[in-house]
């Protein structure tokens, strides 16, 4: 038999016995009490898709989760601190099996006698939210137009996901919802934050971090994918600047031509911010006599450089990295343009190594984190780093020879200027690994941006038995006074001098 026969025919014989109607047989015998039926109000069939939300909207009729609440008054407290979802987008199966899972979670406690409170929540800081409107009325909206329509957009996705919640069966205190947007949330940060400062443990530094141009911020690790990019390799020489002392680490009495250290690099936007070069202490070095002057690499790489260069050469002296440190060479352009008048000392770091290119790495403290660790370790302080690039990848309109260009519009005019400055070895292009933004598939690169970074105070409390890591504040575009989640409605602005000590923990206004 047909399960749609099978059931019509229960349903049948349950109707017959609720109306009391005998059961014929051929001996005329009532057979009604000889059969073993279930007699329930529950329908034969679930038709869930239509008997749930309307179970949903008996619960939030009745009060469900405040009565739970009356229930369990005075009992031990359970809270679920719930990581809350993103305000942006329709909610997908990973936000299902988040609340879902919570979800029984909080009334497993409910049943077990405690008083299990849920709180519904969202969060709105952050950039796709903002990406989301710039790419519906473009990047030209005022601060205020801004501010608005993201707003209300986030308002929006909550509703929405709001509904595909409570469609999931998750009970919780949905008219109290949170977001982090709320003026009250955001007084109370402010609040919150002032004590942080307050007891010391905030502090302004400076930091290379992955910077996506589109974004306009900096980006997580998380936010990065690598993708293969075309990129022109550059070996550039710098001229020393104090031939005696170089003289003097090899051994020689004297040069009897000029000197160079050679570098290899992919990022020929780089080289205008160069401010020191990095050799290994432990690695090998070598001066070689070539028709273009004296040329300082990795001895281990003298073969493969004289061949990439296209010159003849001979060893005359060796000697450890160590023996290198502090003796100062000259920007590749300081003959070229006033403002590159300027040393590039010797540093020595652990991370230049003989695996390729020369053995020498140019470093240029705002645009590599390597970089920047061996010039803080030297000495170099956070205002003499150079920092031209700007948020939108252009370089400051005051910058010599480059200001006003994209960085990657750039590249062609540095190596024909480099190359006209007779500074250019060789240049190849390279298709190679290179992280990009997640969200636009763009190029990124390593900016310095002010924020907390390694310095005074670790996060911990005076006497601990712990030591925290330094901890990064939230990332912010330049444009973060016109973020809908930073000066939400109903707050009012207060003067740095009302904010207590708080501002002499900051320094002074220029570091940038």
């Amino acid at each position: 038999m047909r399960h749609d026969q099978a059931t019509a025919s229960i349903e049948a014989m349950n109707d017959h016995q609720r109306s009391g109607a005998a059961a014929s047989s051929p001996d005329g015998g009532d057979h009604r009490q000889t059969l073993n039926l279930p007699d329930t109000p529950f329908p034969m069939r679930g038709d869930l898709p239509k008997r749930e939300p309307g179970w949903i909207d008996q619960w939030e009729r009745e009060g469900r989760y405040r009565r739970l609440r009356d229930a369990r008054c005075g009992k031990p407290l359970f809270v679920l601190h719930d990581g809350p979802p993103y305000a942006n987008g329709q909610i997908h199966m990973g936000h299902a099996a988040n609340k879902i899972l919570k979800d029984m979670i909080v009334k497993a406690r409910q049943l077990a006698g405690f008083d299990a409170q849920y709180v519904p929540g969202w969060d709105c800081h952050g950039l796709p939210i903002e990406n989301a409107i710039e790419k519906q009325f473009g990047r030209s909206l005022s601060r205020d137009d801004m501010q608005a329509k993201s707003r209300a957009y986030a308002s929006q996705q909550i509703a929405q996901q709001m509904v595909d919640f409570k469609r999931l069966g998750v009970l919780g205190d949905w008219p109290h919802r949170y977001a982090t947007m709320d003026p009250a949330n955001e007084a109370s940060q402010i609040r919150a934050f002032k004590r942080v400062i307050e007891r010391g443990f905030v502090y302004r530094g400076l930091k290379p971090v992955h910077w996506c141009f589109d974004c306009g911020s900096s980006l997580a690790e998380f936010e990065i994918e690598y993708a293969d990019k075309k990129s022109t390799t550059l070996d550039v020489a710098f001229p020393c600047a104090e031939p005696e002392k170089l003289a003097d680490a090899f051994g020689l009495a004297a040069l009897e031509q000029p000197a160079f250290a050679v570098i290899w690099t992919t990022t020929a936007w780089t080289i205008p911010a160069n401010q020191a070069l990095n050799l290994n202490p432990a690695l090998e070095y070598a001066l070689v006599q070539t028709e273009r002057g004296l040329m300082m690499m990795a001895h281990s790489l003298v073969d493969p450089c004289l061949q990439r260069w296209g010159l003849a050469g001979t060893v005359l002296a060796t000697t450890l990295g160590e023996t290198l440190g502090g003796i100062r060479f000259k920007h590749p352009l300081a003959e070229t343009d006033p403002g590159y008048d300027r040393f590039s000392p010797v540093f020595l770091a652990d991370y230049a190594t003989a695996e390729d290119g020369t053995g020498i790495v140019h470093s240029s403290p705002a645009y590599g984190l390597d970089d920047f660790n061996a010039c803080r370790a030297h000495g170099m302080s956070l205002t003499d780093i150079l920092n031209p690039v700007q948020g939108s990848g252009v370089y400051m309109a005051d910058f010599p020879l480059f200001g006003g260009q994209h960085i990657w519009k750039a590249i062609p005019h540095i190596i024909q200027t480099l190359r006209a400055a007779g500074r250019i070895l060789n240049t190849t292009d390279i298709q190679h690994s290179y992280p990009h933004c997640w969200r636009h598939k763009t190029p990124v690169i390593y900016r310095a941006r002010v924020q907390p970074g390694q310095g005074v105070q670790d996060l911990a409390p005076v006497g601990a038995g712990c030591h925290r890591p330094h901890q990064l504040l939230p990332r912010e575009r330049p444009r973060a006074t016109a973020r809908h989640d930073r000066q939400p409605a109903g707050l009012v602005h207060q003067p740095p001098t009302q904010l207590g000590r708080a501002p002499a923990l900051l320094p002074a206004p220029g570091l940038r």
